[in-house]
């Protein structure tokens, strides 16, 4: 895939990973997906790990703030959206009934970010680009291609996330009602209620990771202590994927299109 040189508003543009281990996360993670770390320092023995596949960023780890291990946060991705205005957009997702966590705040020449919980209580970061336009890679092997919401009220969160970045509902009829964001006219993430059969899962935003061969990768991270919540699984006319949870207990899922 070419170089990404920007992100349209309203699109999930990059991920970070909190980590309660950092060491152990940059090990799993480039074992796994080919990732180069190249660190950036963010304060004393503080960094934040930019992972670039081919030079050009792809994903980001950081070790957990003392705060949020204290509050009994575990390991978790955050997903980004990329937006003209973080303080419009912050001002905007309160005025929705969202809560805003941290910011609106400039992250040195990076950008300026603001973290928000939607009503249903998924997490999630918008961006404003300066420096940094989030990922530069997206749908190549151990890059992100994908964004999805579990959430408890389907229709409540498509009103949320289409008012606060335009994005347009498409309701699948071979999905088991799944469904589709589009900004712009293009898919940029999907949506599933979350059911009983589940289990205890909270609201929250999931990132997946191109992969060239999901049972493969399945194999590659349960030997590194990796934990399958759903096992390799074929998407008729889509493709395969498995959703896993890191040594250290952050979700993510992993995809191969068909």
């Amino acid at each position: 895939m070419p170089e990404v040189t920007s992100h349209a508003h309203g699109t999930p543009s990059w991920a970070d990973l909190a980590t309660t281990n950092e060491s152990l996360a940059l090990s799993f993670y480039r074992e796994l997906f080919g990732w180069i770390d190249e660190p950036q320092p963010m304060g004393e023995n503080s960094y934040y790990h930019m992972q670039k596949l081919n030079g050009l960023e792809a994903a980001a780890i950081y070790q957990q703030m003392e705060e949020e291990s204290n509050q009994g946060i575990p390991s978790h991705w955050t997903v980004y959206f990329t937006v003209d205005d973080a303080d419009a957009a912050a001002g905007k997702a309160a005025e929705l009934g969202g809560t805003v966590l941290m910011g609106p705040m400039d992250v040195f020449e990076a950008g300026r970010m603001a973290l928000v919980q939607d009503p249903q209580g998924a997490v999630f970061s918008v961006w404003q680009p300066k420096q940094h336009i989030g990922a530069r890679v997206k749908d190549d092997p151990g890059a992100m291609t994908w964004n999805e919401l579990l959430t408890t009220d389907p229709d409540a969160s498509t009103e949320f996330y289409g008012a606060l970045f335009g994005m347009e509902r498409v309701d699948t009829t071979d999905m088991g009602g799944y469904i589709l964001l589009r900004v712009q006219g293009t898919e940029v993430a999907g949506l599933m209620k979350i059911t009983e059969d589940m289990g205890p899962v909270p609201p929250c935003w999931t990132v997946y990771f191109a992969v060239e061969d999901v049972s493969g990768a399945v194999a590659d991270a349960q030997e590194m202590g990796a934990e399958v919540v759903v096992p390799a699984t074929d998407i008729p006319e889509v493709g395969r994927f498995a959703a896993l949870t890191d040594p250290m207990g952050a979700h993510f899922s992993i995809f191969k299109g068909s």
